[in-house]
């Protein structure tokens, strides 16, 4: 199966959607009752609500599993879930599943994303803004199978085919969203990409190609794209890759973006961030919103302070907050915790950013 380009818009394609510090999730909850945990999204995250992501209530539910579809009987665990060879011989039989497959998630591999949708359909987010959907992206796929002991990003042709399974996935997502939300944010959890570029610093360019090409075909009418890596990544790839949003772990790498000048050059230019202010761990003692939002205080105020077009209340704008990772190893009490800080520090912010 072929996928063709949507004609890409610039970075700023995103501006007129301004969150100004709405709260949205990573994707992953520790619910395993599908109404329960869209219940929690509606409750916390009811501007930008996601599709929950339910690790616990099945194996199936993790990001590999989930993106591979029908191709993962051609792969065999060597880590657990995060981690896959080619079964000998399968070649091209893993080729010809992905390229058949047309990217809906399995329900018995995704069970919130479907009650999602009817909730979005039913009015259940009546102040939503815009939905989002999650995928893994094509690098950490491609970095996540061997194929005769050699990581798939350096076959050339195999990659491909998993960039081109990735679009397919995204916007079959977008498509059942989009209808009943004003816009969709598209995120690719891009976890291994840190990784991937110093494991591969000579590929780097290949690297950002290949998620800046599954980005060009996703974005499209009201339909966002947007990155998320908690590792530490060189913010130039921002510039290579030109998402529409980035997601990241400010709790540990906020002072790192704000004296970056790729990261600035992306947020004067238009790109979305969302802060991942709220540490993803299960003890969250001493983590309160006054704190958190001195941090933002500070981190927004070197960005301005070395960028003319940058003022708290741009960077406010173009601000979503979220946990810095997925919740699924939390505690449904840690997770509602981190909801509640997040809520308090977009509260926060829009403070900040008024008397700016």
């Amino acid at each position: 199966m072929n996928v063709h380009s949507v004609t890409a818009s610039d970075r700023d394609a995103g501006a007129w959607f301004r969150p100004s510090g709405a709260v949205t999730g990573v994707g992953s909850l520790p619910h395993t009752d599908p109404a329960r945990a869209i219940a929690f999204v509606a409750r916390w995250a009811p501007e930008v609500p996601f599709w929950p992501q339910l690790r616990r209530r099945s194996a199936g539910e993790a990001m590999l599993p989930q993106t591979f579809g029908a191709a993962l009987a051609h792969l065999v665990p060597v880590r657990g879930e995060h981690a896959y060879s080619l079964r000998a011989g399968r070649a091209d039989r893993f080729a010809a599943a992905l390229e058949s497959d047309g990217g809906r998630l399995d329900p018995g591999n995704a069970a919130g994303f479907q009650p999602f949708v009817d909730a979005l359909a039913a009015g259940a987010f009546p102040g939503v803004r815009a939905a989002k959907g999650q995928a893994m992206g094509p690098v950490t796929l491609a970095c996540s199978v061997l194929v005769d002991g050699v990581p798939l990003i350096e076959h050339a042709a195999l990659r491909e085919l998993l960039a081109d399974h990735v679009v397919r996935v995204a916007r079959w997502q977008a498509g059942m969203l989009r209808p009943h939300a004003p816009a969709v944010i598209m995120v690719l959890d891009e976890a291994y990409l840190g990784g991937a570029l110093r494991a591969h610093p000579g590929s780097a360019g290949v690297i950002a190609d290949l998620l800046r090409s599954v980005v060009l075909r996703v974005r499209g009418p009201r339909v966002l794209v947007g990155i998320h890596c908690c590792d530490e990544i060189p913010f130039a790839v921002l510039d290579a890759v030109s998402p529409d949003l980035y997601s990241f772990d400010a709790w540990n790498g906020a002072g790192a973006m704000a004296g970056d000048p790729a990261a600035r050059r992306f947020l004067a230019a238009g790109g979305l961030v969302a802060w991942g202010w709220i540490p993803t761990r299960d003890d969250l003692t001493g983590v309160d919103v006054a704190g958190l939002a001195a941090r933002w205080d500070a981190a927004a105020a070197r960005l301005a302070a070395q960028e003319d077009s940058l003022n708290a209340a741009r960077i406010l704008a173009s601000a979503l907050v979220t946990a810095s990772c997925g919740l699924a190893g939390s505690s449904e009490a840690t997770c509602e915790r981190s909801f509640e800080l997040a809520a308090g520090v977009g509260r926060r912010f829009a403070e900040q950013a008024g008397s700016a």
